[in-house]
């Protein structure tokens, strides 16, 4: 009898065990895991990666969604195509975030693309490096277009870099430090202001595939809505 209670008291605790073990697979399991992001096409996460980075405040005037003819735009930039051959350079300045000029090289080349996928939209769209504007009464709508390194995976690092920029260029330079600002000219006049902002992403490689850069868009539309 002793033998069998001894046994029945050893079948008993294995099971507890086992039953310990299969919960403590269970829950390991049941971790999230945050994929990358997608190497091969054009994304519209940087646009709510680009909302997290932003204050209240900052959120308030101005915010980011995704937009169709941003993503077209970008995925003509990453073809392969004889009639668009700046992907090679694009990559080699990409090893720090760079804001392309619309007037020099490269940049340039991107503008005319860009002239091209938007023309005759009102307003009309303009790449830029510089600021936006806060002294006007018309509607403005500001493209500035980035590379970033490639072997960047992380979509919030993306957007931290383009927000954050170098030298002075990133959106936080160029947007939320100027945007919104009373116009205090010569005349007691103060221009009221609303906004609106897109953000599409795209990797690119060079052509033998052995380097990557992204290319961010952030499209920003200004509205003069109201002079007091």
């Amino acid at each position: 009898m002793k033998l069998k209670k001894i046994a029945s008291l050893m079948l008993a605790g294995v099971m507890a065990v086992s039953m310990l073990a299969a919960c403590g697979d269970n829950s390991s399991t049941t971790t999230p895991v945050v994929p990358p992001v997608d190497d091969n096409t054009a994304t519209s996460a940087i646009s709510a990666a680009l909302n997290d980075q932003l204050f209240s405040k900052q959120a308030d005037l101005l915010s980011f969604e995704s937009n169709s003819k941003l993503a077209s735009l970008l995925d003509r930039i990453a073809e392969d195509d004889e009639d668009f051959e700046i992907r090679d350079t694009l990559v080699r300045g990409a090893g720090y975030p760079t804001l392309l000029n619309p007037f020099f090289g490269d940049g340039a080349d991107v503008a005319d693309i860009v002239n091209a996928a938007f023309n005759g939209t009102n307003p009309a769209v303009n790449m830029t490096n510089g600021d936006i504007l806060v002294n006007h009464d018309n509607n403005m709508a500001y493209l500035y277009v980035y590379t970033v390194d490639g072997s960047m995976q992380d979509v919030d690092q993306i957007a931290r870099t383009v927000m954050n920029g170098v030298f002075g260029n990133g959106l936080q330079d160029h947007v939320y430090d100027v945007a919104g600002i009373v116009d205090n000219g010569f005349t007691p006049e103060r221009m009221d202001y609303e906004y609106k902002g897109y953000a599409e992403m795209v990797k690119i490689t060079n052509d033998n595939s052995s380097d990557t850069a992204w290319v961010v868009a952030v499209l920003v539309e200004q509205h003069a809505v109201s002079n007091t």
